[in-house]
């Protein structure tokens, strides 16, 4: 069983990781920025792909940086997610 489910979660983490059907295979390098990311927020919703995809840009600012610059790539920040992250950091009280 255990190999059965590693197996469907690193599926579905190729596809989350980037988050467009376009890009379905991410790199190792864009797999890595977001598996801490699906685990911390999306870990209920393994292996469903769409609503691991839908979670990680519900929660958008939670994500870490670079599973950020992985899910929203090109993305302007308008100081949302950045002041969500100082805040997460203890950068604001």
């Amino acid at each position: 069983m255990l190999p059965r489910l590693t197996k469907a979660f690193a599926i579905a983490l190729s596809v989350t990781t980037i988050g467009t059907s376009a890009f379905a295979q991410g790199t190792m390098q864009q797999q890595n920025a977001c598996r801490p990311d699906v685990f911390r927020l999306c870990g209920s919703y393994i292996p469903n792909v769409g609503a691991i995809v839908a979670c990680l840009q519900d929660n958008a600012a939670s994500l870490s940086e670079p599973c950020h610059d992985v899910m929203f790539p090109g993305h302007v920040d308008q100081g949302g997610y950045e002041q969500a992250a100082r805040a997460r950091s203890g950068e604001l009280r």
